[in-house]
């Protein structure tokens, strides 16, 4: 299978977990937390800089608030994402724009649902 843009699935997927809960993102906001997301472990994985992270990070929640995200949700999250398994492969964000392939791990995807929560 052909390397995901993991950016766009975790937007799926924190689009789909809001609006199951009743909840539903702005336009563009399910979006750009999945950049976050994806940002955050590309910094974790792919040499993303922590200015770059923190940028990103900054310039969603000033234009479109906090994250919409239960810690009860991340069950379903992950399996989305993971596809069902502990890890998937997938391309994230580097430094200067770039693309790279990456194992992101359960624990590792749990972790940057932490990061997005206390965004």
């Amino acid at each position: 299978m052909d390397d995901i843009i993991f950016a766009t699935v975790l937007e799926h997927a924190f689009g789909a977990a809001a609006s199951g809960h009743g909840k539903n993102y702005m336009e563009g906001a399910a979006k750009a937390w999945g950049t976050v997301g994806a940002s955050y472990l590309g910094f974790a994985l792919c040499g993303l800089s922590q200015k770059e992270l923190r940028n990103i990070q900054y310039s969603v929640r000033e234009e479109f608030g906090p994250v919409i995200l239960d810690c009860k949700w991340y069950d379903s999250i992950k399996s989305e994402c993971l596809q069902g398994g502990d890890s998937v492969q997938a391309l994230l964000p580097g430094a200067g724009g770039t693309l790279h392939s990456c194992t992101i791990t359960e624990s590792l995807f749990l972790e940057m649902l932490d990061f997005c929560r206390e965004g």
